[in-house]
């Protein structure tokens, strides 16, 4: 603790030494000035008065210089804090951008699609006009009471779903669950078959249409076990009107919930390539049912935002 004392001691004799320096060569050199002035005013005085105005010019001239040094040192000074205001302008105001919440929320949004994706691609297959079914696809089946099948996976989720649209005073009737390539082709060639006859189109035009309601075969969610076609119980056909049954209804509402989406949703027909059907359901588990739910996207619009 002594040896700390004397330190600081010495340390203070020494700012103490090196203050008393500074101070007396500078009252020192502030005399000197002062006498230099002195003189440098007398002989300027008597240079005037004997008509002599040189040195008042050279004293003139040599003030306007300082001052334009000054002047122009200020002038660089303000330029570099301007640059430097801009620049920082420049970064805050890429920063803002960067943050926009509009980005910012876009940009959440791809992110969880991506984990979406990567959680549930198996269920997630996408299956329209341009994207047939795997060469080799397959799973394993469940023959539902009603004596249709569905894929395994998607059982309890529909049975609670259609559990809770019974508690909410409806009744139900599904319509179709998986076929095979082989039924697909039926009902594809009767759809064609029956537009050529009601209609008088070619079968080229006849087939285009067809493919609007009715799937080519190998092209068809129907084949994947995945899509199930249900209705209100008595339901006759399978058309627009099917949006006002009460239990379609609740169905489109809540579907979601329970991993399923409707498929082919009204005004989106330019996206899906399919007219609207609100009895068409695709199951893709509860996770992205809901996040396609959520932002309101066809399953081709959710490929879209994670770029595939």
């Amino acid at each position: 603790m002594d040896k700390v004392k004397e330190v600081l001691q010495f340390i203070g004799l020494k700012i103490m030494a090196l203050g008393q320096f500074l101070w007396t060569h500078l009252k020192s050199g502030f005399k000197k000035f002062r006498r230099w002035f002195k003189r440098y005013v007398r002989k300027l005085i008597r240079h005037t008065k004997a008509k002599d105005y040189s040195l008042l010019i050279y004293t003139i001239i040599a003030i306007i210089v300082f001052i334009l040094v000054i002047v122009l040192l200020g002038k660089l000074f303000s330029h570099g804090k301007k640059n430097k205001d801009k620049k920082t302008t420049t970064e805050t105001t890429t920063e803002i951008i960067t943050e926009d919440p509009a980005v910012e929320a876009h940009n959440q949004m791809v992110a969880q699609a991506n984990t979406i994706y990567q959680n549930n691609s198996e269920l997630l297959v996408l299956i329209n006009g341009s994207h047939p079914i795997a060469e080799g696809y397959s799973f394993e089946h469940y023959t539902l009471n009603c004596g249709e099948d569905i894929d395994a996976r998607s059982h309890t989720d529909l049975v609670n779903m259609l559990e809770a649209c019974n508690a909410a005073g409806n009744e139900y009737n599904i319509v179709s669950g998986y076929r095979d390539q082989t039924k697909q082709q039926q009902d594809f060639d009767d759809t064609v078959a029956a537009l050529m006859s009601q209609e008088g189109l070619s079968q080229e035009d006849a087939e285009a249409k067809a493919a609007m309601s009715v799937q080519r075969p190998g092209y068809s969610e129907h084949e994947t076990g995945l899509a199930l076609d249900i209705t209100g119980l008595g339901a006759v056909t399978l058309d627009e009107s099917l949006a006002s049954d009460a239990t379609v209804a609740w169905l489109d509402n809540n579907c979601y919930m329970y991993g399923y989406i409707v498929r082919y949703p009204q005004g989106k027909t330019d996206i899906t390539g399919v007219n609207y059907e609100p009895w068409h359901f695709r199951y893709v588990g509860v996770e992205a049912a809901t996040f396609m739910h959520d932002n309101n996207l066809t399953l081709e619009e959710f490929y879209q935002l994670i770029g595939m």
